[in-house]
């Protein structure tokens, strides 16, 4: 008798093939499961980094609420100061008027001198202005009084200089209401005789022969003379005289600069003030 080892039928050769290639999905899913085992690994350790981290960041705020609680405490036990009392501001009145105070004003001009002389242009080109010119003479002679000296010159090229004077006499007459009247009825009678050039020169350097303490002139045009050299040459006497000249622009002397760049001038180098008078 002969006997054999018996072997249990292990399948066709694809059922083989089928179990290798299901051990090959299983290694790769267990190097699949490893690799997910490492990453959660990681990202836990990741979390728990970030947990500290925020830990940390929960301290901090906790001790700056702290000192933000100290600093609070601090303030609440620190005297109030008393404010300093604000001193009340107390609003100044308006300035008086420039000519508020003085002896003698008009349109402006301020002195305190007790005497004048009255210098008028009686050219030709004041008969624009006849009634402007006369009202401006007629303002300085309103506030005169007893107390008051004063002259008028009337003056003019015809074609050589003319004056025409009051008093006529010479001299100064006081402010008393009967010569005061007089002045005005002379001013008035000016109109009347309006014509020839303007030789200012000669006019003022008669009107520096008066004992008066100012003088007033008053103009629509340029003297027949040089500006400059009258500037000089009366500025130059006037320094002994010490007499305040005044200037006073007749009419639309916006449009002559160079008669109001010659009255500031005068005016401004010997004590006085210039101001325009226009329609």
């Amino acid at each position: 008798m002969i006997l054999f080892p018996y072997y249990r039928n292990a399948g066709s050769d694809d059922a083989f093939s089928r179990t290798q290639e299901i051990q090959d999905m299983r290694r790769l899913a267990s190097g699949e499961i490893a690799d997910l085992l490492a990453e959660q690994q990681t990202s836990m350790s990741e979390v728990q980094d970030q947990n500290e981290a925020n830990r940390g960041i929960e301290a901090q705020i906790s001790r700056i609420r702290k000192k933000m609680a100290d600093i609070k405490t601090q303030l609440a036990e620190e005297p109030v100061p008393v404010p300093e009392p604000v001193e009340e501001i107390i609003e100044e009145p308006e300035p008086e008027a420039l000519t508020a105070g003085v002896e003698f004003s008009i349109l402006g001009l301020a002195t305190e001198k007790k005497s004048f002389v009255i210098v008028v242009d009686m050219s030709g080109s004041m008969l624009s202005y006849t009634d402007l010119m006369i009202k401006s003479v007629l303002e300085v002679l309103d506030p005169l009084n007893e107390s008051n000296e004063f002259a008028i010159i009337g003056y003019q090229g015809n074609p050589s200089p003319v004056l025409w004077n009051y008093p006529e006499s010479g001299g100064l007459a006081q402010g008393t209401a009967e010569n005061l009247q007089a002045a005005t009825d002379f001013t008035r009678s000016l109109a009347r005789r309006f014509a020839g050039s303007t030789p200012t020169h000669y006019a003022v350097m008669s009107a520096m022969q008066y004992p008066a303490d100012a003088i007033i002139l008053m103009s629509d045009g340029e003297p027949d003379n040089a500006p400059g050299f009258i500037v000089q040459d009366i500025t130059g006497l006037n320094r002994f005289e010490n007499k305040e000249i005044h200037t006073v622009a007749i009419g639309d002397y916006t449009q002559n600069r160079g008669l109001v760049m010659f009255l500031q001038t005068l005016a401004i180098q010997n004590g006085g003030d210039f101001v325009g008078v226009s329609r």
